[in-house]
């Protein structure tokens, strides 16, 4: 579940031409991406935030966790606390899983969101026009429409949780981290925001899977999510168990995925 604005800085790589095949990238690779594009922006001073703020996430990006602690305690007690859950995201999407451990133990909220900022208004404006210009974005009708429906925005965003992310990213080091210091495996399911068991079993990883299992993830909530919009869409639900058998999980994983009483109708959907 990439972001509005991620969605963008990938648009980004494809017009400069930096992916140059066809092949759909992995969900590891678009993190990889993301960032990487991610760091250029903020280095170039592109994001909507304080200089500071760029260095810190310049930083963090590149794993130096002395040089962020510096910035962060050179902010009002606000500012980093805000920007410091801001720089936990980013350091999970950048596979800085000493870095996550730090922010951590200074404060960071492990089951938080993290804001990132929009682009400079000039900015965004300039690169919405380069991609209208661009064949592969389909013209400017086509730019109009993703911004009409929200597809490519200019509004920053909250991403996060944590453990959703290293899931997403399919990170298993900064995830056990995240885990270490109590991340909630079992928070409630919330469609369209990141969930590290149904991340890792859409991906078919099992390290990812069987760890948040071994950590008390429900795999019902999603069953539960998932029969409540069938019914608004008159469709029959799919189970995660079904969704880890098609991404050829090992049944040791796919039983502990089933929910029995919720597939027989016995269990009441909350």
């Amino acid at each position: 579940m990439i972001s509005r604005i991620a969605t963008l800085m990938i648009g980004l790589i494809l017009a400069s031409s930096a992916i140059g095949d066809e092949r759909l990238p992995s969900p590891q690779e678009l993190c990889h991406e993301e960032i990487s594009v991610g760091r250029d922006l903020w280095q170039k001073g592109t994001m909507d935030a304080p200089a500071n703020v760029a260095t810190l996430m310049v930083d963090v990006i590149d794993g130096k966790l002395p040089q962020a602690r510096q910035q962060l305690t050179a902010m009002s007690p606000n500012d980093a606390r805000r920007w410091r859950q801001s720089a936990l995201i980013t350091a999970i999407f950048a596979g800085q899983s000493a870095v996550v451990e730090g922010l951590l133990d200074d404060g960071a909220n492990v089951d938080g969101q993290g804001w990132i900022p929009p682009f400079k208004p000039v900015f965004f404006s300039k690169t919405t026009d380069s991609m209208k210009q661009d064949s592969r974005f389909g013209g400017p009708a086509a730019v109009n429409g993703m911004e009409k429906s929200g597809l490519v925005s200019n509004s920053g965003q909250l991403l996060g949780p944590p453990l959703g992310a290293a899931g997403q990213c399919g990170d298993l080091a900064t995830l056990n981290v995240l885990l270490r210091h109590h991340a909630n495996a079992r928070a409630p399911f919330r469609p369209h925001v990141a969930d590290a068991l149904v991340e890792g079993t859409m991906q078919g990883n099992v390290a990812i899977v069987k760890t948040m299992l071994d950590h008390g993830a429900d795999p019902c909530a999603f069953d539960r999510r998932a029969i409540l919009d069938s019914r608004e869409i008159h469709r029959p639900a799919t189970t995660l168990e079904k969704i880890g058998r098609r991404a050829g999980l090992p049944e040791s994983l796919t039983d502990r995925l089933a929910c029995p009483s919720i597939a027989s109708g016995s269990a009441p959907v909350q």
